[in-house]
């Protein structure tokens, strides 16, 4: 790489932190960042998307959270912003998120389309208003979207002098070398490691059926769903579909880094109509985008450790338990990570605990902790065991309300011999000296004196024990 190429990459790695992607107003997609894989392909349908309906000036900024227009969540905001004439910045930022359970994405709360948000330095207050008024309004929604815009323009102006102290000019010679490096790296990372081809069989507790065939040859991959069923209660969106598939690879082969229009060309997905991974309006999108996503990673995962065999490692335990508590006025959602799959010579390591005061909690809702550590587990057994998941008990003193979702993957697939699998998400409720196991997916209140035990997935065991 030579010494503007290098500079180029340092500058979109300095810039880019987040959910976030640069792109060109051609369409070129110069870099894309982030810890979620359905980013990697709804933060560019986002940008596409919105030039398609809007001619944004330099300065301009457009806002979305339709999962349909390249949106996930209806609580994560998407911006698009022409930080110049000839280059688009997608960036994520989240509101608090709640578990929810509904038919259609217009019962999931205030979505929208590509809106103008500010036009020639000046925000529009006019559509502001109307998302203020909205029923489904998250609280406090205009100021926050305010407090965004002002630091969005501070970063790209920042952009903007880091370019101009560099003293050279992002020309489309400099970009089409760039493209072009990433993909011969992406090729040659994939085409030194062993190729083949493999089928891998998911099925969701809701009926869905995820069907992978997987072939890798001469540095190239293509993915063939051909066989998953349609949609009964999840539903993924074409783009995030292919997000978490380029993540996986990008992950696994060690091109993350390199995630443009160059390394995308690697890949090659193939879906038959109708099926759950590319979901249509208005099908209700929170379960897609959060079990349904976990189990496409897994899929690829897993597909990926049968071709290669030498480096196996067991599944890890990728959807975190949600869980949502209300009290009055007072709403909170708890998530807790699972735990990472071991591999040969390496255990998996132990979920993180969730960060909140504890104390909080308990002025705000009517509940007691009794507890809050690493689960004990007694799946994911082996030579090196699976990260353990994490364990919260409480009790609730009144009447609250929750609503709560796992992974909904607990028909486990079928696993490479040395593999084991974890434990699964679980809510159990303790009440009048009976126990019992909660459906996967539930919402309902809860009497004063229920004790809800809630533990979030532990990662497989690898060997034999």
């Amino acid at each position: 790489m030579n010494y503007q190429l290098e500079l180029l990459h340092s500058l979109l790695k300095d810039f880019l932190h987040g959910e976030s992607a640069l792109l060109t107003t051609d369409g070129e997609v110069l870099a894309v960042r982030g810890s979620q894989g359905v980013s990697y392909g709804t933060l560019v349908t986002a940008a596409t998307t919105t030039s398609k309906y809007l001619k944004l000036q330099e300065g301009d900024i457009t806002l979305l959270n339709d999962p349909y227009s390249g949106g996930t969540l209806l609580s994560d905001m998407t911006f698009i912003m022409a930080v110049s004439e000839d280059l688009l910045w997608v960036t994520r930022r989240s509101l608090p998120e709640h578990v929810k359970i509904a038919k259609s994405v217009e019962e999931e709360g205030l979505r929208i389309p590509p809106t103008p948000l500010r036009q020639k330095n000046q925000l529009n207050e006019m559509i502001l208003s109307a998302m203020q008024a909205h029923p489904a309004c998250p609280g406090r929604l205009v100021d926050w979207l305010k407090e965004q815009c002002q630091d969005m323009t501070v970063r790209a102006q920042k952009l903007l002098e880091a370019i101009e102290l560099t003293g050279f000019t992002v020309t489309a010679d400099l970009i089409e070398n760039y493209i072009s490096l990433s993909r011969k790296s992406a090729t040659q990372k994939i085409s030194e490691r062993a190729s083949g081809e493999t089928r891998v069989d998911i099925v969701l507790d809701s009926g869905e059926l995820l069907r992978l065939n997987m072939e890798i040859h001469d540095g190239r991959v293509s993915l063939d769903f051909s066989g998953t069923s349609a949609a009964k209660t999840v539903a993924l969106t074409e783009s995030a579909t292919y997000g978490v598939c380029f993540h996986a690879l990008s992950r696994y082969y060690g091109f993350e880094d390199l995630a443009n229009s160059g390394s995308f060309s690697i890949l090659q997905i193939t879906k038959p109509a109708g099926c759950w991974l590319i979901g249509k309006y208005p099908a209700a999108t929170y379960k897609g985008m959060t079990c349904g996503a976990a189990a496409l990673q897994t899929a690829m995962e897993l597909a990926l450790a049968q071709i290669h065999s030498k480096q196996e490692k067991a599944l890890s335990s990728h959807c975190p338990l949600r869980f949502s508590l209300r009290h009055n006025q007072h709403e909170t959602l708890l998530v807790l990570s699972g735990g990472e799959g071991a591999q040969s010579g390496e255990a998996g390591r132990n979920a993180h605990l969730p960060s909140f005061s504890i104390e909080q909690m308990e002025r705000d809702f009517p509940v007691k902790f009794h507890r809050v550590d690493v689960r004990h587990s007694t799946g994911g057994k082996g030579t090196f065991n699976g990260g353990r998941g994490i364990v919260i008990k409480l009790e609730t003193r009144a009447e609250v309300e929750a609503a709560w979702m796992t992974d909904l993957t607990l028909h486990r697939p079928r696993l490479p011999k040395h593999c084991t699998h974890g434990d699964p998400c679980e809510v159990s409720l303790e009440f009048d000296g009976a126990h019992k196991t909660l459906p996967v997916l539930g919402q309902q209140k809860f009497s004063a004196g229920a004790v809800l035990t809630l533990c979030s997935g532990s990662g497989g065991g690898f060997g034999k024990d």
